[in-house]
């Protein structure tokens, strides 16, 4: 019930010292990881491998894929509960319908704070961002939101 190992996830990162919101990414595709990394940059966000044990304070939105929610998804969410204290989580699933995105009944079931439905663009997603972590700490640094 843990997620895969994440190829080249460092221990600690030179993220790790960002005055910027850090945002846990639980995506086993690397390049629909770097993607992802690269519009929470964009964003004003410290994107941070799920894997980064010494990062897990600094996490305030994990997003994580859930490729059958309905399975596994109480187990996974548990365990990252447990990994990020106090942190927000985005699921993320090809298996939920297009409609499906935000505080959502399907999210309240799942027991998550909201989720989004692959595929989507970067709207959207830094959309769900903002919504769960806002946007002033990262406006705050001086980062302009954009896709």
């Amino acid at each position: 019930m843990s997620f895969p190992a994440e190829p080249g996830a460092p221990d600690a990162p030179a993220e790790l010292h960002s005055t910027l919101p850090a945002v846990a990414l639980c995506e086993p595709d690397g390049p629909l990881r770097t993607l992802f990394e690269e519009w929470l940059q964009r964003g004003g966000y410290t994107p941070l491998r799920c894997g980064c044990v010494a990062c897990a304070a600094r996490v305030v939105l994990v997003i994580a894929d859930f490729p059958m929610p309905q399975c596994e998804g109480a187990g996974r969410i548990a365990m990252l509960r447990r990994r990020f204290p106090g942190a927000r989580v985005l699921a993320i699933s090809s298996q939920f319908t297009p409609r499906m995105h935000g505080a959502t009944a399907a999210a309240a079931t799942l027991g998550v704070d909201a989720v989004l439905a692959k595929p989507f663009s970067c709207e959207p997603f830094m959309a769900q961002v903002r919504a769960l972590v806002g946007s002033a700490a990262a406006s705050a640094a001086g980062a302009v939101p954009r896709c």
